[in-house]
């Protein structure tokens, strides 16, 4: 260990590593922009340099300030230079202002919102689509359930992208497809296009599942991410809904062709927005830029130090082939042994799968056979299913209050359990909603009574999803990835086929039957959240990945 000077021991350090990173002294000076501002920090006088130990090894793991003192004191030395945030560091993303890192985690999940709407807004055009075509209503509703199939495989190709990459390179060019398949669509002259085209889009829009819940954790720390995780649910569970209300009255008036052009230009303004304002947020990347340019700086000076520093997370950087096999095999393992991942990716594709069955049931019990709605009408019927989950957000201060309560108890360690609290009663939510729902499906009944049926459904979808996902992310941390990756596939698949027999669910059970059917199968899952609850850290004890993180006492970005 060198010893350090003595003005430099006065002052008060506190050290950590990239996790949450906390590396240099209180001194600090802003750090420089470009390559002419580091030379000039190679020249200026410099206190002697410090040497610092990665709590688990000997690794010199210095900050961008530490890194260039040490090259102009040691410039013959060889020894291997690790370079990481400092405490203050104002390019670690978790360093940014509120005001910053707020604008990202709302544009970012504004993406997860247009994706559903793009997702379920052909629903709206299916009857006309059926006509112009010649085929049936379930062959139409190939143009919903293959998006959704789309969302499902499409992260298992872009996560080890956007980690090989960044985030922002995959947000930008997988985007941009999405836009760009639009066209054909608008344009489609037979139904093979529209259902083929659609797979696609999904595939491509599938970005924002993949990469917005690790932007999140770019910018926020484990025990100060509840708000920006509210909002992230948010997008999850209002945008599949909102794409009805919103492409309902523009295929009644303006027809099916004009919905996809009205999708382009939206979406197409967003990628414009991200190409100019999106920063990039994945910590390994930003390191990586910033270790290049502090290596050209010492290169000019002739420091032997320039070939020995490397990023602090160099050793652990895998390859494209190594990152894509972890991917495509990892979630299975997950999802068949580890009764976590399985059971939260059973409950949410069963989420899921009504919620885009739903868009084949409401037409029924709304439109035309029902309420006789017409098609903005029943569109605007989704509005329940919306409002839902705003109205469950603005009670979420309640379970953050309790999570941050659990986790002072601990001395400031996570708590996932606590994440469950406000899902023991959004599961019973659930099944009383559909039974709701379900016996005021009558067209004899107010159809106001059934909408607020289903604004207590929408609560308590975004109430479950939101406690499940910080659960999962909470208890596997590092490996959250994977099992995330597990939970999406799940829920995107099942979603993609309850669509599939919504409408002749519906008609040969009848209205009030089918949810009935849908309410008792609700009700197997209640025990789910009890379980993680009230058994979480039994469960988490005796899995390999999750013991891993069982004392909660690390906050990676992942």
């Amino acid at each position: 260990m060198i010893q350090l000077p003595d003005h430099i021991q006065d002052e008060q350090r506190s050290v950590t590593t990239l996790n949450g990173s906390q590396l240099s002294a209180d001194r600090r000076e802003t750090i420089p922009e470009d390559l002419s501002a580091l030379e000039k920090k190679l020249e200026s006088p410099r206190p002697g340099p410090s040497r610092i130990e990665h709590a688990d090894s000997d690794k010199l793991m210095l900050s961008e300030e530490e890194a260039l003192a040490r090259a102009q004191d040691h410039p013959q030395d060889e020894e291997p230079i690790y370079l990481t945030f400092s405490k203050d560091d104002k390019e670690n993303p978790r360093n940014w202002t509120h005001g910053k890192k707020y604008y990202i985690t709302i544009l970012v999940s504004t993406l997860n919102v247009l994706t559903c709407i793009c997702a379920g807004g052909i629903s709206s055009a299916s009857t006309d689509i059926a006509a112009e075509f010649n085929v049936s209503a379930e062959v139409t509703t190939l143009g919903l359930s293959m998006y959704i199939l789309g969302f499902a495989l499409g992260p298992m190709f872009f996560a080890p992208l956007s980690e090989y990459w960044g985030r922002n390179p995959i947000y930008i060019w997988a985007w941009f497809l999405l836009v760009i398949f639009q066209i054909p669509l608008a344009l489609a002259t037979n139904i093979e296009t529209i259902v083929v085209c659609r797979f696609i889009q999904g595939f491509f829009g599938s970005i924002p599942l993949t990469n917005t819940g690790g932007t999140v954790s770019d910018l926020w720390a484990r025990n100060e991410c509840g708000n920006a995780m509210a909002i992230y649910g948010l997008s999850s569970t209002a945008g599949p809904p909102i794409a009805l209300v919103i492409s309902g009255y523009v295929v009644q008036n303006k027809g099916w062709r004009l919905l996809f052009w009205i999708f382009m230009a939206i979406l197409g303004g967003f990628w414009i927005i991200m190409v100019l304002a999106l920063p990039e947020t994945r910590h390994t990347i930003i390191l990586d830029k910033k270790t290049q340019r502090v290596r050209k700086a010492m290169q000019k000076q002739g420091l032997q130090a320039a070939s020995n520093i490397r990023n602090a997370n160099a050793d652990e950087k895998k390859g494209l082939h190594t990152l894509f096999a972890i991917t495509l095999t990892r979630p299975f393992r997950f999802l068949f042994t580890e009764p976590i991942t399985f059971c939260a990716a059973i409950y949410n594709g069963f989420i899921y799968g009504i919620v885009y069955l739903f868009n084949e049931a409401f037409p029924l019990v709304f439109g035309p056979t029902g309420h006789g709605f017409s098609t903005g009408e029943w569109g605007l019927s989704f509005l329940g299913l919306a409002t839902g989950p705003l109205i469950a957000a603005l009670f979420h201060p309640l379970q953050e209050r309790y999570y941050l309560r659990r986790a002072a108890a601990t001395g400031g360690k996570g708590s996932p359990e606590a994440r469950m609290w406000m899902s023991l009663g959004g599961a019973f939510l659930l099944p009383v909603s559909l039974f709701w729902f379900g016996w005021t499906s009558f067209p004899r009944v107010a159809w106001i009574v059934p909408i607020v049926a289903s604004a207590f459904f929408g609560a308590g979808i975004y109430i479950i999803i939101l406690g499940i996902l910080n659960y999962v992310v909470d208890s596997y941390q590092t490996y959250s990835a994977s099992a995330l990756a597990g939970v999406i596939l799940v829920r995107n698949l099942v979603g993609a086929g309850f669509p599939l027999f919504g409408q002749q669910m519906y008609e040969k059970l009848g209205y009030e039957w089918a949810s009935t059917l849908l309410a008792f199968l609700a009700i197997l899952y209640i025990p789910i959240p009890f379980i993680f609850f009230y058994k979480g850290e039994t469960i988490r004890l005796r899995s390999p990945w999750a013991r891993e993180h069982f004392n909660q006492d690390e906050d990676k970005p992942h």
